[in-house]
């Protein structure tokens, strides 16, 4: 009957050294994760400035569109009146 005893004490053993194998693992793969989380914090604290800038851009552009479609009318115009002028013969 000991020698059952001391198998069976014997499988425990080494099933607790396989789980704590794993858990040891498991401990290093939540490490690496952790690593990784906060080179991806400094990354977007380093990009939050030029985030943060994206709204002003944007107003920016929407303001230069306006501008671009009045040159682009006054342009159009002035070719336009070029073009009349010289076909008349006036120019």
């Amino acid at each position: 009957m000991t020698t059952v005893t001391q198998s069976d004490l014997q499988e425990l053993k080494d099933l607790i050294k396989t789980q704590n194998d794993k858990i040891e693992k498991l401990a290093d793969k939540i490490d690496n994760i952790e690593k990784g989380q906060i080179r991806l914090e400094a990354k977007i604290d380093t990009y939050k400035p030029a985030l943060d800038k994206i709204p002003d851009l944007a107003e920016k552009v929407g303001e230069l569109k306006g501008w671009r479609a009045l040159s682009l009318v006054i342009f159009s115009g002035f070719i336009t009146s070029l073009y009349w002028l010289l076909r008349m013969g006036k120019l």
